[in-house]
């Protein structure tokens, strides 16, 4: 009985590539699979390998989209008709650039099958190789990047720990609404089947990732500032869609008064949103009335934002410090803010580990020093407010 459907979406691919890719899944030892190709409106050279290699395999089911529609359009035709075949209990699906070790689907299927019932997504380790196939980890690096996965399924709303080496249930798959959201579909999709299921770690590596391949989507959303900015617009959405879905508030409210548009205030504007601590609301208090504007120029639609218009900062500022509702509030400037995505994280963290008999003579200093890669931000509270105003600018009572 095939019981483990494995789908790969197609686009233009390099023809070793994609080669490497479909051989690596053709030699698995666990045989006993379909493997779907999705042709997603690809070039002649992809659709020649495609034919050289899996025409005459009868595990292979090719789909033929003569238009290119995209990863999720192509990975939802897949899995529709995986759907349809009863057999099919194991989902999964490889990128057409990426090397799949031989145990790859009979590791994660056997994890699957041993796991408690309410596992629904089983996740191994991996090894980041070059464009050239070169590994770029050493074992150090593949031993801590397994510290790294293992964690608990709460913890994907803070990291995208998964990764692309997995397998899960059919049961689990027809219940949620396929994938949409490029292009983070990978990472909103587990938002949502996590919602329904338990995850369980495979802390082995069973698959090469082609890291920064000039075919890959991530290169780009690498490489362009304005994709950038779309993926982490879109990243942030996912996340905020799975805490409203959670009933999750924010926990911190940022003030960031701007007098004027430079480029110290994009910069800074950037430096917060590329933070890796998310749950906080980033309320932008704009005296100049084009900051909206300025936004939409630069493709930044990050949904923390909001915009606050006025005539007068400090006032502004004080009635806001008053009525956000987050345990956590942060005011900040344009001055530079330390050089580490971490920053925010570990002074929330910070903040945490601090019990409250403590916070007042904490804070009576007027300063914060916050120590993360050698970098050091002080937050100073603005000598105009009373003392009680300068404790809630870190924290609420």
């Amino acid at each position: 009985m095939r019981d483990v459907g494995v789908v790969m979406p197609v686009y233009n691919q390099d023809p070793n590539y994609l080669r490497e890719a479909c051989l690596s899944i053709l030699q698995q030892t666990y045989q006993d699979f379909h493997f779907v190709i999705v042709i997603d409106g690809a070039d002649q050279p992809t659709r020649k390998v495609i034919n050289e290699l899996l025409t005459n395999d009868e595990r292979v089911t090719i789909i033929d989209k003569e238009k290119n529609e995209g990863v999720c359009k192509a990975l939802n035709a897949g899995f529709q008709y995986l759907f349809t075949l009863e057999e099919v209990q194991y989902l999964t699906w490889v990128s057409s650039d990426n090397i799949y070790y031989p145990h790859f689907v009979e590791v994660l299927r056997d994890h699957m099958m041993s796991s408690p019932y309410n596992v629904g997504l089983v996740f191994s380790s991996f090894r980041h190789i070059s464009p050239d196939g070169i590994p770029k980890q050493t074992e150090k690096d593949l031993e801590n990047f397994r510290v790294f996965q293992n964690k608990k399924k709460e913890e994907l709303l803070d990291v995208c720990f998964i990764g692309v080496s997995f397998m899960y249930k059919k049961k689990y798959a027809i219940q949620i609404d396929g994938y949409h959201f490029v292009p983070v579909e990978d990472y909103e999709y587990w938002l949502r089947l996590t919602e329904i299921c338990d995850i369980s770690y495979v802390p082995q590596e069973l698959m090469d990732y082609r890291e920064n391949a000039p075919t890959s989507i991530s290169y780009d959303l690498h490489t362009n500032l304005l994709k950038h900015r779309w993926w982490r617009d879109r990243f942030n959405l996912a996340r905020q869609l799975a805490r409203k879905r959670l009933n999750i508030p924010f926990e911190t409210s940022i003030l960031f008064p701007i007098e004027q548009t430079s480029e110290q205030t994009i910069t800074k504007l950037e430096e917060m949103l590329d933070q890796t601590y998310h749950c906080y609301q980033f309320i932008i208090l704009d005296s100049t009335h084009q900051f909206q504007n300025t936004l939409h120029a630069l493709n930044i639609h990050d949904p923390r934002i909001v915009i606050i218009p006025t005539e007068n900062l400090e006032t502004e500022l004080k009635m806001q410090i008053y009525s956000v509702t987050t345990p956590y509030v942060m005011m900040i400037n344009e001055n530079p803010f330390p050089n580490s995505i971490y920053a925010l994280e570990t002074l929330v963290k910070t903040l945490k580990n601090i019990n409250s008999p403590l916070m007042s003579s904490y804070f009576e200093n007027h300063l914060l020093q916050l120590r993360n890669n050698d970098a050091i931000h002080q937050l100073k509270c603005n000598e105009l407010y009373p003392t009680p105003i300068r404790k809630r600018l870190y924290q609420r009572d």
